[in-house]
């Protein structure tokens, strides 16, 4: 079995701005093992200042010849798809994106009564967090490991 998990981290929608991506965490997966990860910085205005220090791209667009690839053709694996199917499906329309497997709806399915289902909770259910030193919750590439890890776990 093979999928990509990918997180996005974004701008938000506050002022009225457009909800940018700044970050684009991804994991690949074989024979449930990660077996690749890469992340794309964005320099967009309302990423963090780090970002803007880091070697960014100076958009999301700007950078889809090397990040589609990656994407493209593949099942996707994401925790709560909107963010992640919006962004994609409004950056290239015309693409066919997926198959998608949403581990928030997973969960929910297959455990229907347990207290939560923030991707962090269900980690910590089952015994998957990542151990990635530097990085926790809410940065892209952790959260793309976390819901790869989850995904596993759940046996997608």
């Amino acid at each position: 079995m093979e999928f990509v998990a990918l997180d996005f981290e974004t701008t938000g929608y506050e002022d009225g701005n457009v909800n940018e991506p700044w970050q684009l965490g991804i994991a690949r997966v074989r024979d449930l093992r990660i077996v690749e990860t890469r992340e794309f910085f964005f320099d967009v205005a309302g990423a963090p200042a780090w970002v803007h220090e880091a070697d960014a791209y100076p958009s999301f667009l700007s950078a889809y010849a090397d990040w589609a690839p990656l994407l493209m053709n593949r099942r996707l694996v994401v925790h709560n798809m909107a963010c992640e199917k919006t962004i994609l499906t409004r950056t290239a329309p015309l693409t066919k994106w997926g198959p998608w497997v949403d581990t928030l709806k997973l969960a929910k399915a297959r455990y229907p009564k347990l207290p939560s289902y923030a991707l962090g909770d269900l980690c910590a259910m089952f015994g998957c967090e990542p151990a990635f030193e530097g990085r926790t919750w809410h940065d892209g590439l952790y959260d793309a490991i976390a819901c790869a890890n989850l995904a596993c776990r759940l046996a997608v």
